[in-house]
């Protein structure tokens, strides 16, 4: 295949994001449908420099990750605060017409801009039948499984689900402009449900897409899904993210996985491995799972956000796998009743140790566990642990905190300095982290 394509690029003009950024406005009682819809702008201030931009993503990467950022980032102001920078453009009048079509338009322009470098992939794996089969039949037959991904880097490396693509026979990436392509599979991590496979022809190279900052979005902003849903080719689905923060366990995994983004972008099977997008193009999530009583979507999809990919993804390209660090504790959020019940303020906030492993970092570092039971509301609840308030200075709310921590800013053999109350009383504890087992 030839890589003389076009490519596409994401150029909202001033007009379409201002446009955007006055449905608000119009929605508040301005106009009535029955009335001419006009809405005036006011020119800010001489002083004020108006600005409307949007991050194009680019097809620049490392050998290791994209990045969305400049080359001069220091010089730059960050994504957030150029979005708080964004004013709407002096513009005479716009109609609702208008402001309606500009969304249309920017989200035309996003889709087409990233789906060249979203792929649907079609796997094909073993299936080993036990017992006695009739003379002649063979005992292994082929299953089928479909999913979606994401192009990474220049060198063909596309992020997709671990539950994708594991103990795969066969890979096929499937293109939005019907190119096809076998792909091998790189590294994956059970722990994070992440995969990288890479593109077996060299002639295949479609731009990486553009990554965003999953720590930098909050509830309420657009979320844009695309992927291959039913295996019935590439589409779009928007909604807006509904939550973040929240924690999930990947099927083949006894650890969580912090910081999970929730949103209700329609997404469904085939979806899964497929890219979260925000507003400007940015990928702030992969999508992986969703909750629902009936198999199809119900308005709650959830997605690994980014930010874990980009610690996890360029060891799976270099080594295959990620080493994650690993304290070895079971423990809980400390609720009011909880600290209530070990003799302290109902407003006290942490994450109690109810277990520590043998022969773990915890252990020879000195956490101790819970080593009594209490009732509460009918219930056996363990108490009398330390309850870990802040690691490395930094405060912890619930067992959610030590989780996210532990995996965003340790690696295994780093000393952590752990604030603990124990007996009411706050104590250190220094702990050198060790490796998670297999």
């Amino acid at each position: 295949m030839s890589n003389n394509r076009i490519w596409g690029s994401f150029r909202p003009a001033a007009a379409v994001v201002g446009a955007v950024a006055l449905m608000i406005a119009v929605a508040c009682g301005q106009p009535s449908a029955s009335e001419p819809a006009t809405v005036e702008l006011t020119p800010p201030p001489p002083a004020v420099n108006t600005v409307a931009q949007a991050t194009e993503p680019t097809a620049a990467a490392t050998a290791d990750q994209p990045t969305a950022n400049p080359p001069d980032a220091a010089a730059q102001p960050d994504a957030s605060q150029t979005r708080q920078q964004e004013q709407v453009a002096p513009v005479a009048e716009l109609s609702v017409q208008q402001i309606v079509a500009a969304h249309d338009a920017v989200m035309s322009d996003l889709y087409d801009a990233t789906v060249p470098s979203v792929v649907g992939l079609r796997v094909l794996k073993n299936i080993i039948v036990g017992g006695n089969m009739p003379p002649g039949m063979p005992n292994d037959f082929f299953s089928r499984a479909a999913g979606s991904g994401f192009v990474w880097d220049d060198a063909g490396h596309i992020v997709t689900n671990r539950h994708v693509v594991v103990e795969a026979e066969r890979i096929i990436v499937m293109f939005s402009d019907g190119v096809q392509a076998d792909a091998e599979l790189v590294g994956d991590d059970p722990d994070s449900d992440l995969a990288v496979i890479r593109i077996m022809d060299d002639s295949v190279r479609p731009p990486p897409i553009a990554v965003g900052d999953s720590d930098d979005i909050q509830p309420g902003q657009l979320a844009v899904a695309i992927g291959d849903p039913f295996s019935r080719g590439f589409s779009m689905t928007s909604g807006i993210i509904s939550a973040v923060g929240r924690t999930i366990n990947p099927t083949d995994s006894n650890f969580s996985v912090p910081r999970v983004v929730q949103h209700d972008a329609a997404t469904n099977p085939g979806n899964s491995g497929g890219p979260l997008l925000n507003r400007e193009g940015e990928v702030i999530g992969i999508n992986t799972q969703i909750i629902s009583e009936t198999g199809a979507f119900s308005g709650v999809g959830l997605a690994i956000p980014i930010n874990l990919a980009k610690l996890v993804v360029p060891a799976l390209i270099d080594d295959g796998h990620y080493e994650y660090p690993y304290i070895g504790i079971r423990g809980a959020t400390v609720r009011p009743d909880i600290a209530v019940a070990m003799d302290m303020p109902a407003e006290t906030r942490g994450a109690l140790v109810i277990a520590v492993g043998s022969d773990t970092a915890a252990s020879r570092g000195g956490l101790r566990a819970s080593d009594q039971l209490t009732v509460i509301n009918g219930a056996e609840v363990p108490v009398g642990g330390d309850i870990i308030i802040a690691i490395n200075g930094t405060p912890i709310q619930g067992m959610d905190d030590v989780i996210a921590y532990v995996v965003e800013h340790t690696q295994p053999g780093d000393t952590v300095e752990f604030t603990v109350l124990r007996d009411g009383e706050e104590a250190p504890v220094t702990i050198t982290m060790g490796k998670r087992p297999g």
